[in-house]
């Protein structure tokens, strides 16, 4: 934690000094120029609080204070982790402006300035712009996260067509084939922001989905059970003809897997950690198994595993991270369901995903196994969504 903590402390400081060279134009009046400084340096001692916070804590092993300037503090260093992300990401695309700019013509580049308002030169107009776009994509952000959870639809036909290639296309549905539907909810982290309001919005799509089941990819519970144990209560709501199964992700491990898990059982949840379920359906034996997550080794959990596959119509492995695919198509698995990715859960990181994980969202062929990556129901860190969408994914499969 230290080594996180000096790390993390020495790439805010860079940010904090390369944003205030871009963002404060030293031509403008010095009382303005040291007002926007302190402004921008409490923002990074606000966010750097953070890191500081998880660091003290680690290392007094006392309960975490949750009093309100605390949980003030805390939302708005989450909101500035979000908001000084897209500084850092527009001010890096201005600087393709600045050099475009630069190899112009000295004939073009007047013409243009003649554009800008009087007294308004490129880097003034260019910190202007930084503001308001990242203004504007938090703003936008913040409103998807307030919208909450929707459906995201994901038809899949067994067996698959011979001739499928990486992406799955679906055949035309055939009248009188067998369906079951399935209702995946991954990364809820029921927490600090994540309350029961929310968590009871989320069981209410559950139940209106009508599903056969509903998988729970991990990531459910994100903070001391004790003090979430109300807002995890509407779970015990949840209403499918053949139940919920859940699997932990690696933030349970982080807040006590067992104690999380007990309080689970207590909803009405049905863990599948490292071993499966056969269920009858009206379309056939579905085999329901689940792996821990690589995280247990951390905390001397029992490690993942994967269950063999009995024989059965559709054989789903619920694995919170997307790396076990592989693991799953070896064992002959007809579908894997993960989550953990966010997506990205917002610019820049929503495309640097892509270059993490090759399953990163959404949904993907290994032979003869479909992965399915939920882009997260809640989410963790700032409370922003751009270019993804907090989601409940609903998979309708249909048997020929």
């Amino acid at each position: 934690m230290y080594r996180f903590f000096v790390t993390a402390t020495i790439l805010v400081l860079l940010g904090f000094v390369y944003l205030g060279h871009r963002l404060i134009i030293p031509t403008w009046p010095i009382a303005l120029q040291a007002v926007l400084w302190a402004l921008l340096g409490g923002m990074i001692a606000n966010l750097l609080w953070l890191p500081f916070k998880r660091w003290s804590f680690s290392r007094s092993h006392k309960p975490q204070t949750t009093g309100l300037l605390v949980r003030l503090f805390e939302a708005s260093a989450y909101n500035l982790m979000g908001l000084l992300s897209l500084f850092l990401l527009f001010t890096a695309l201005s600087e393709f402006v600045r050099l475009a700019f630069a190899v112009l013509p000295q004939k073009t580049q007047g013409d243009f300035l003649r554009y800008l308002p009087a007294g308004i030169h490129l880097d003034a107009a260019l910190s202007f712009a930084i503001v308001t776009l990242a203004v504007l994509f938090f703003t936008w952000g913040r409103a998807n996260v307030a919208i909450g959870p929707r459906y995201r639809f994901v038809k899949l036909v067994y067996p698959l067509g011979a001739k499928l290639k990486r992406r799955p296309r679906f055949r035309k549905i055939k009248t009188g084939t067998q369906k079951i539907r399935i209702v995946q909810v991954s990364d809820l982290h029921i927490g600090r922001a994540i309350k029961k309001d929310y968590v009871a919005k989320v069981v209410a799509k559950i139940n209106a989905a009508e599903a056969d089941f509903a998988c729970f990819t991990g990531d459910i519970g994100d903070g001391s059970v004790e003090s979430l144990a109300a807002d995890a209560a509407p779970l015990k709501d949840i209403n499918t003809q053949h139940g919920t199964f859940y699997i932990p992700g690696n933030h349970e491990y982080y807040w006590g897997m067992k104690k999380w898990l007990a309080t689970f059982v207590e909803l009405g949840l049905q863990p599948i950690v490292n071993r499966g379920t056969t269920i009858s359906t009206a379309a056939g034996k579905i085999f329901v198994a689940g792996t821990s997550d690589p995280t247990a080794a951390r905390f001397g959990e029992e490690l993942p595993q994967l269950p063999e596959r009995p024989a059965c119509d559709l054989a789903v492995l619920l694995a919170h991270q997307p790396i076990f695919a592989r693991g799953a198509a070896e064992k002959k698995y007809d579908l894997m369901l993960s989550g953990h990715t966010h997506g990205g859960q917002y610019i820049p990181w929503s495309w640097v995903v892509h270059l993490v994980y090759r399953f990163a969202s959404g949904l993907y062929r290994l032979r003869g196994l479909i992965v399915y990556v939920n882009d997260g129901t809640g989410y963790w860190g700032a409370p922003v969504r751009i270019g993804t969408r907090p989601e409940i994914t609903i998979l309708d499969i249909y048997f020929t």
